[in-house]
């Protein structure tokens, strides 16, 4: 994985940004003391970078049968941890897929749209699937103090296909 340089510049739009990604770039300039023309640019060359993605959050606790679950979960070889959080990412509703260090191996946030009976059906019909996993357990999210989520990419029953 290539280390992409910031200068403190970049760090301080991105900070902005993460607070109001829809901050007008006038705005973003007046606070970085630049020309809105320098904030523009550099927005578009940390996207460009791979860097910066700017998009909409969800406040999950606001939209009904929206939940969100962290599942930790064990592998029965660490050799296969990256292939297990390929086949989590390759779902529809898991937002994020981590490896961590501690009693587990992996943290998967998942973004339920369809109540919380819905945990079953995952289990059964998708993290079935997934070679590898000797044991996971799921933490309900029921407050959070950063209510903010990013919706998977590829998430289904949240839009009328």
């Amino acid at each position: 994985m290539e280390n992409k340089k910031i200068d403190d510049l970049d760090r301080h739009l991105i900070k902005l940004l993460s607070l109001d990604g829809r901050m007008p770039a006038k705005e973003i300039a007046e606070k970085l003391e630049v020309s809105a023309p320098t904030v523009q640019s550099r927005v578009r060359s940390l996207i460009e970078r791979g860097i910066l993605r700017v998009a909409g959050m969800v406040d999950t606790f606001k939209v009904k049968n929206m939940l969100v679950a962290i599942i930790a979960i064990r592998v029965d070889d660490n050799g296969k941890m990256g292939q297990v959080i390929d086949q989590l990412m390759e779902f529809e509703n898991v937002a994020w897929a981590i490896a961590v260090t501690g009693r587990y191996d992996i943290f998967a946030q998942v973004v339920v749209t369809e109540g919380i009976e819905w945990m079953f059906k995952f289990y059964e019909e998708q993290m079935s699937k997934i070679d590898g996993i000797s044991h996971a357990e799921s933490f309900m999210v029921t407050n959070a103090r950063q209510k903010w989520t990013l919706l998977p990419p590829r998430i289904k029953g949240w839009l009328s296909e």
